[in-house]
């Protein structure tokens, strides 16, 4: 199970309330139409096509947004919809719909939802609110998937034992940090990697 951002915001106009009773969450871009077995490539080659025209960044956080909502999010995951201070969760029950009747509205690109809890953006870690930071309209957060799962579901988040390590790396200096009590041989050999990374040319 993944965990993604969804704004409330399709073509530029908040829809929480209507997404909330209809049960969906959708995206804009209304004049590309339907994006059903749309390759991120062909999505792609759509939006930098007239009407559109996008190029370079624009191009470029327009299709991953929208490569997010198509293809890459499936039944089952959780979807966070911030809305100002309010956050709201909800289950994922459909793939892509393209739906013609609201190409006017604006979110002709939608999925059918199970909303779930709501919280406010304080009860957020820290590292969960700076993810929601991105200024695009999708985001994958599924590196807060068990805050979030949590969340979502009114269980208390999780907490890893921690071991404080103190290694004497020289007589007069020690490097202090925190790893996971469980910690795992492929955890311990990406930090290994990760440390051996840090050094300076003798």
């Amino acid at each position: 199970m993944n965990t993604w951002l969804i704004r409330p915001v399709p073509h530029g106009t908040n829809r929480l309330q209507e997404f909330r009773s209809r049960n969906i969450i959708a995206i804009g871009w209304p004049d590309i139409g339907n994006l059903t077995g749309q390759s991120r490539e062909s999505i792609k080659t759509l939006l930098a096509a007239p009407p559109n025209n996008y190029t370079g960044l624009e191009l470029g956080n327009a299709y991953a947004t929208i490569d997010i909502f198509v293809n890459r999010i499936n039944t089952g995951d959780i979807v966070l919809v911030p809305n100002g201070d309010d956050i709201y969760f909800a289950e994922v029950t459909s793939g892509y719909i393209f739906d013609a009747s609201a190409v006017t509205d604006g979110y002709p690109h939608q999925r059918r939802v199970r909303w779930l809890a709501d919280t406010s953006r304080e009860s957020l870690s820290k590292e969960l609110r700076s993810s929601l930071k991105v200024h695009r309209t999708t985001a994958d957060l599924s590196k807060h998937a068990t805050e979030i799962i949590a969340l979502a579901t009114g269980n208390p988040i999780p907490v890893t034992a921690t071991i404080d390590v103190s290694y004497p790396l020289r007589p007069d200096f020690n490097v202090n940090f925190k790893i996971p009590a469980d910690i795992t041989k492929t955890e311990a050999d990406r930090l290994s990697t990760y440390l051996r990374s840090l050094y300076y040319s003798e």
